[in-house]
């Protein structure tokens, strides 16, 4: 869970704060609704509202300007919108075996941790926390083209970087 907020908030101690306050308001939570109830989905999603609350704390006042450093697309495909030799996507075998298993969402993480910032919680506030894009704009102070383009430079890096560690057999770092 630590890990999950540091991701999105930039101070350890936020990040700390953050977790602290996912369990006490746990602790406070009524028992018999909780009886029976599996505990980590339950507490990622105090977490996640935890999360998005210090976010749009911090982004109603900062505004991020950083611009892409390069372009993914001219090192991905051709002229003509099609994959350039040895970077086109493999075909997945057993999918369903490796979506179930540990290590793969390992490298998931290690993938999306390596993600530039912003782009990195992008990602993170649409794919895991499930938000939806005019959340994610307002949260973050971005616009509309930027979420995508965030989004988009995210998904590519995070398929690259599963291509190499997961799918072409490479290793944990």
């Amino acid at each position: 869970m630590l890990r999950f907020a540091r991701l999105h908030l930039s101070s350890h101690e936020d990040a700390e704060d953050a977790v602290q306050d996912t369990f006490a308001a746990a602790l406070v939570a009524d028992p018999v609704t909780l009886t029976g109830v599996d505990p980590r989905p339950y507490l990622f999603g105090i977490l996640r509202n935890k999360v998005m609350d210090k976010l749009r704390r911090r982004y109603r006042t900062e505004v991020t300007t950083d611009q892409p450093e390069d372009d993914l697309d001219a090192l991905l495909f051709d002229g003509r919108d099609h994959w350039l030799g040895g970077v086109a996507p493999k075909a997945w075998t057993t999918p369903d075996a490796q979506l179930e298993s540990d290590q793969f969402f390992r490298v998931v993480d290690i993938c999306v941790s390596n993600l530039p910032a912003k782009p990195a919680r992008v990602f993170s506030m649409k794919e895991f926390l499930e938000c939806g894009a005019e959340e994610i704009c307002e949260a973050l102070a971005i616009t509309r083209a930027d979420y995508w383009q965030c989004l988009s430079r995210a998904r590519k890096q995070i398929h690259l970087c599963l291509n190499e560690r997961w799918f072409e057999g490479g290793t944990l770092p």
